[in-house]
């Protein structure tokens, strides 16, 4: 968790650096165009293109790739349900550019012909992408309506299914661990604990419906036991009981186990 953070602020800072050194040059950019006989209105017109291009061209491939597996299902393929139009739009009109399109622009040198016109473009595309398709990417997500009955079935389908065969998978190999001669089990209470979860993963595919309720009152008792446990252990780190790291350690853990918790909820 340490180490994710610490990548995260450092892509913001070293992203933030390249954006300014972007904004430093654009105004040197705009210079050279003037001073070459031209005016933003005659780079107007080849940005524009550019700008459309980006964003039609995601349309027709993400469109046309879902239309090709709709042909392909249809003539018995047995590749995975393509996403509906809906979907396939969203995910379109969500190709917001930034950090790469500015590396690769800035990538080319010094000296090429047309270089000031690659820069200004590439920032009209991270402009129009992020501020015009940001801004009205949930109106449209909300006006399309992605939540439909049929996927989110299909989704929680996929997800039953999934959970199944993991539970069953880590029985396996428990059973296999705790195997030893003469019928003993090495690991009796661990083989018990994960056949449970395979049975119980089994039922929950078969009637999610019945075991959904179930399952919400089993991880939020688990949440109270973690909220317990972190209760007591200040009053141990306070009374002397356990060391500083102890507390972080513990801590750490109970974190841990309450965002599989709440994941699952």
């Amino acid at each position: 968790m340490r180490a994710q953070a610490f990548w995260k602020a450092l892509v913001f800072l070293l992203e933030s650096l390249l954006f300014i050194l972007v904004g430093l040059s654009l105004q040197g950019v705009l210079d050279r165009i003037s001073e070459g006989g031209h005016g933003i209105g005659d780079v107007t017109i080849p940005i524009s293109a550019v700008v459309l291009t980006v964003i039609i061209a995601r349309f027709v491939w993400l469109l046309g790739t879902g239309t090709l597996k709709r042909v392909l299902l249809w003539r018995g393929s047995r590749r995975k349900r393509p996403f509906s139009f809906a979907t396939a739009t969203i995910i379109s009109w969500a190709g917001m550019r930034g950090v790469v399109t500015l590396t690769g622009a800035l990538s080319l040198p010094e000296q090429m012909p047309g270089r000031d016109l690659v820069l200004i473009a590439a920032f009209a595309v991270i402009i129009v992408t992020v501020l015009v398709q940001g801004s009205t990417l949930a109106p449209l997500a909300a006006l399309l309506d992605l939540a439909s009955p049929d996927e989110e079935q299909q989704l929680r389908e996929n997800e039953a299914s999934a959970w199944r065969r993991v539970a069953e998978a880590q029985y396996r190999a428990i059973q296999e661990c705790s195997r030893k001669e003469h019928g003993i089990e090495r690991h009796p209470r661990l083989l018990e604990q994960y056949r449970h979860r395979a049975e119980v993963a089994a039922q929950y595919e078969a009637d999610r419906d019945t075991h959904e309720s179930i399952k919400a009152d089993h991880f939020k008792a688990v949440l109270e036991a973690l909220r317990a446990g972190r209760a007591e252990i200040p009053r141990m780190h306070r009374a002397g009981e356990i060391h500083d790291r102890v507390m972080r350690d513990l801590e750490h853990e109970l974190d841990l186990q309450e965002i599989a918790a709440e994941n699952r909820l």
